[in-house]
């Protein structure tokens, strides 16, 4: 028997792990190995392929053409292998499980509360974290498993990662009761005469009416700049300041603040909310509940 027919499954997992996240550190803390685990693997395969599957390139490392072609075969295999082994597997929720979500803020002040108040979990405990300012970050905490799923507006248009939506919504304009000049509709010409209160989303780096609006808006007067949804209400709440944000997020928080809900003076996109996980949990019977779960939740 060749070298090659001899070939350990684990070896090509390892391969493959490499060659998704572009580096032996990253892929030796996805596997729980350690470096020199990794690294060895790696030579005992380039050793029994009898060909280089990667070169440096300044402090990282890139795949050679036989890497690329390797992967484009083994991996779907391999998927297959894991889809095969994962589907006889029953998820009982009354084993202990966590599952960790990375959210936004809309997505995180819909969600806990039903999941705190949702007596069906059994043993299973959810943990919620927001999601990160880049899309490199998020990826990676999905590929390397630190992460079951994510939630955002954006899903990322790259191969080996799922998307599904979850939530379609608009995005609203808020002022607070009372408010001297605004009252239950606001006109294009006084939304340019008021002061805002901003947000700006953490991955396009672009305040919400900018990034939702169907043509470009003008320059606003800004009286403040916030990183979170519900600093903008506090704020809103408290002057005669205006904001945007989506209409289900302002119809959670309107009684509390005292808030208007109003149309944008302007046509704007739908806000839509995505999850987001990585392709190789797709028949993973414990992460199908999860996806199940969360579908559930946001349509509540």
């Amino acid at each position: 028997m060749s070298d090659v027919e001899k070939l350990d499954l684990n070896l090509l997992s390892v391969f493959l792990e490499v060659y998704r996240l572009k580096s032996i550190t990253l892929a030796s803390e996805s596997l729980g190995m350690t470096q020199p685990g990794v690294s060895g693997a790696l030579k005992r395969l380039q050793s029994q392929l009898d060909t280089d599957l990667f070169i440096r390139e300044g402090r990282g490392i890139i795949p050679t053409n036989a890497a690329v072609q390797l992967a484009s075969r083994v991996e779907p295999a391999l998927e297959g292998i894991t889809s095969a082994v994962s589907t006889l597997k029953q998820f009982d929720n009354q084993q202990h499980h966590v599952f960790r979500l990375l959210v936004n803020e809309i997505g995180l002040t819909k969600l806990q509360p039903l999941v705190e108040q949702d007596e069906t979990l059994g043993n299973i405990s959810i943990e919620f974290n927001m999601v990160p300012n880049n899309e490199e970050e998020l990826l990676q905490s999905l590929s390397m498993q630190q992460a079951d799923l994510a939630i955002d507006i954006h899903y990322p248009q790259v191969n080996g990662y799922m998307n599904q939506q979850v939530l379609e919504d608009k995005l609203v304009l808020i002022a607070r009761k009372g408010h001297p000049r605004i009252d239950g509709v606001v006109t294009e010409e006084q939304y340019y005469d008021e002061k805002h209160i901003t947000f700006r989303m953490r991955r396009s780096r672009l305040y919400t009416a900018d990034y939702f609006a169907k043509k470009a808006i003008k320059q606003r007067k800004v009286s403040s700049e916030c990183d979170s949804l519900m600093m903008m209400c506090v704020l809103v709440s408290g002057s005669d300041c205006v904001g945007s944000t989506s209409r289900s997020f302002a119809n959670q928080f309107a009684e509390r603040f005292q808030l208007q809900v109003l149309d944008q003076p302007f046509e704007v996109l739908p806000v839509q909310q995505y999850m987001i996980w990585h392709k190789r949990t797709e028949p993973n019977p414990a992460h199908q509940w999860l996806r199940n779960k969360i579908q559930q939740y946001m349509a509540d």
